[in-house]
Formats: structure tokens, C-alpha cells, sequence
């Protein structure tokens, strides 16, 4: 059993919950993912999200804390179209580069700090896909995970 400080279960319990939304938000843009490479880039985020999302749940039950529970739904706007799934989804991995820098920069712990750089530097790397997909310039966004 690990033990976690009030700072790093709160930091973890905040990644957690927006690798939850990211989760929510994927399936909600594949509705909207038109073209072949969309959908399948759509799908790959949807199992790290879902790999991510466990593994947090993981650490936190065996610090014998409470996982934060995903939501029923989230509020997101109306998305009426691919590009418009893609903008959340750029939020989306923004929300979870801040969640796992957050438990980088608190934890000590070797197994978690693994957990939180593969979640900081997945999510940079998707949000920069995204960016991409919109022809959005500059693609790459500075310190990823910095709060605003």
C-alpha cells in the first residue's frame, strides 16, 4: 500500500477526473469524426485515456483512497461538427496535461511519476496532433501542462 500526501492525492484525484472527461469527450467526438485517420486517431486516445484512467484508479485504491468518480455528462457547448469535436479535444488535452503535471511536480513516488510523465507527454503530443489537424500554427504549445 502506498500512502500519499493530501497534496498528491488531491493532484492524482484531479488528473483522474479529467482523464474521466477526456474519456467522455472522445466518445462524443467520434460521433462527429469524419474522415478514416480522425476516427482512428479517435480510437487509440480513447484506450491511453482508458489505460490511464485505470491506472490512476489503481493508485489511488491501493493508497486506500476514494477514485473520483467520472461524471454522467459534461458540460461542453454544442459541437456540431469534426472541427468543432476537435477544439474540445484539444481542451480536453489540455485539461489532462495540467491534471498530470500537477502530480508530477507533488509526488515522490517512482511508479507515479512514471504514470504522470506518460500522461503529461501523451496528452502534449495528441493536443499537438489535433493542432495539426485544424492547421492550427504554432502546433507545439511551451511547457506543457503549465496552468495559465
Amino acid at each position: 500500500m502506498s500512502e500519499f500526501s493530501e497534496q498528491v492525492a488531491a493532484a492524482l484525484g484531479d488528473a483522474l477526473g479529467a482523464e474521466h472527461a477526456a474519456l467522455w469527450v472522445y466518445g462524443l467526438a467520434g460521433a462527429f469524426a469524419g474522415e478514416a485517420r480522425v476516427r482512428s486517431a479517435v480510437d487509440e486516445a480513447l484506450e491511453q485515456h482508458r489505460r490511464l484512467r485505470d491506472t490512476a484508479e489503481q493508485a489511488m485504491r491501493q493508497a486506500d483512497l476514494t477514485p473520483t468518480p467520472a461524471q454522467p455528462a459534461y458540460d461542453v457547448g454544442p459541437v456540431a461538427n469534426q472541427s468543432a469535436a476537435i477544439e474540445l479535444l484539444i481542451t480536453a488535452e489540455r485539461d489532462c496535461e495540467v491534471g498530470w503535471r500537477a502530480v508530477l511536480d507533488t509526488t515522490e513516488d517512482r511508479g507515479l511519476r512514471r504514470t504522470a510523465l506518460d500522461g503529461l507527454t501523451t496528452a502534449a503530443t495528441r493536443a499537438t496532433r489535433w493542432r495539426l489537424t485544424l492547421g492550427r500554427q504554432p502546433a507545439v504549445e511551451h511547457l506543457p501542462g503549465q496552468r495559465s
